[in-house]
């Protein structure tokens, strides 16, 4: 029986991606010879595209590689390829066109195991030599989950492929509930899983499970370029984020907290809101979830909210709480010195506060808090009425102090403070 001394360590030979440093930073270095990985997300949202610039990176630096297409036909990918990869001369690298692979003869999964040692594994065949495979996809001609045996070919394929030292990368889809297509053994068969949300034009990634290094739960923020890349976004914020609000009685502010991931791998999505009404942070959950283009399923909450003198939770504060929400999800940073109040309602519209509430707010922001709040978002309903106010002792009115901006629903100010993110949407 061996000591522990006495079993020495496999090494782990990497290939690295340089042209996707956000995806070497995700992998912490690049893809482990041998390795199985799954890159899940919904149709559309530039799982292909991803493939196709990670073949073309290796392509170029004369890495061997296949892709199988299930799903599109080669002239599709084809379109893609040169879309991506096509240099400022107008001609593909000539790496490209020696390296990078097609193969649209998978008529069945049953068949992988076969394809693989016959024309891959065969020294002499066409594709002998390849390092990294690409399937995309797994569910391409409709692939049940209740579907045992074939399943079972798709492991023995991974394996094999596997056992060679070949990078296996095998793209799946997603139900609608956001969880990985098919029987729940799939995502245990493979060493690493990639997934890919949607949120407006950006793409949060995560790599919920990792057997090579550790996993990926706060988002790497996505965006697709204009040739169909996807880049990693200009702009990202901390992962926890705080939000200015007000709870309409003394002259502190509130300050809504909020930060969103997904949940370890293996674990249920966890929701954590301390000293707030579980109906309410439900109640906001719900209405972010119907928002256009944002996928928020199956993911873990931690959220808090700071009420000066521990007075009770308002509806005014609603607004912070959600922003938080979606800025630890974007990883959009929220304007510095930036007030937000107003209730949220089932179809998100903002509504407006009391008029006790308004003379108070107006008494606040250009009284204890000037200086530190220079812009307030507020209903457009009573946006005018709280600009006009002159509080108390104070000869100018609460709009010459501060920005006063009107909205009427929530996607009317997330166009305002992230406008970069509805373009293209």
């Amino acid at each position: 029986m061996p000591r522990l001394q006495d079993v020495t360590g496999k090494g782990r030979e990497q290939i690295e991606v340089p042209s996707l440093p956000w995806l070497g930073e995700a992998l912490r270095g690049g893809f482990i010879r041998g390795g199985v990985y799954l890159l899940a997300g919904e149709p559309g949202i530039g799982k292909t595209h991803l493939a196709i610039q990670v073949l073309g990176d290796l392509a170029r630096r004369e890495v061997k590689t296949l892709y199988l297409t299930t799903e599109q036909g080669l002239s599709d990918i084809k379109e893609k390829v040169e879309s991506i990869h096509v240099g400022a001369d107008g001609r593909l690298h000539r790496g490209i066109k020696d390296n990078f692979l097609f193969d649209d003869t998978i008529e069945d999964i049953d068949s992988l195991p076969r394809f693989l040692t016959r024309r891959v594994l065969t020294e002499g065949e066409e594709y002998h030599g390849i390092e990294m495979i690409v399937l995309d996809s797994v569910q391409g001609r409709g692939l049940s989950a209740a579907a045992t045996q074939k399943y079972r070919a798709l492991y023995e394929f991974a394996e094999s492929a596997k056992a060679q030292g070949l990078v296996t990368l095998l793209v799946g889809h997603v139900t609608k509930k956001g969880q990985i297509a098919g029987p729940r053994d799939l995502e245990h068969n493979v060493d690493c899983v990639l997934y890919i949300r949607r949120a407006f034009r950006l793409r949060p990634f995560f790599v919920p499970k990792n057997r090579f290094g550790p996993a990926v739960l706060d988002p790497i923020v996505l965006m697709m370029d204009d040739r169909g890349r996807l880049v990693e976004s200009p702009h990202r914020a901390a992962k926890t984020s705080a939000v200015l609000g007000y709870a309409g009685i003394g002259d502190e502010l509130a300050e809504g907290q909020a930060s969103v991931s997904l949940p370890r791998y293996g674990s249920r999505p966890e929701l954590n809101a301390p000293f707030l009404p579980g109906k309410k942070v439900r109640q906001l959950l719900s209405v972010l979830s119907t928002l256009k283009d944002v996928d928020l399923t199956d993911l873990s909450y931690d959220i808090n909210c700071y009420v000066p003198r521990q007075q009770r939770y308002r509806e005014d504060l609603d607004l912070p709480i959600a922003l938080a929400l979606l800025s630890s999800y974007l990883q959009q940073p929220i304007p510095d010195k930036t007030l937000f109040v107003g209730e949220l309602d089932l179809t998100r519209r903002i509504r407006p506060p009391e008029p006790v509430y308004l003379a108070a707010l107006a008494q606040l922001v250009v009284g204890p808090q000037r200086g530190r709040v220079a812009t307030v978002y507020i209903s457009d309903e009573c946006a005018d009425s709280l600009a006009k106010m002159r509080p108390g002792d104070h000869s100018g009115t609460v709009g010459e102090c501060v920005k006063i901006r009107g909205v009427a629903t929530l996607e009317d100010l997330l166009g305002e403070l992230w406008p970069d993110l509805f373009k293209g949407a």
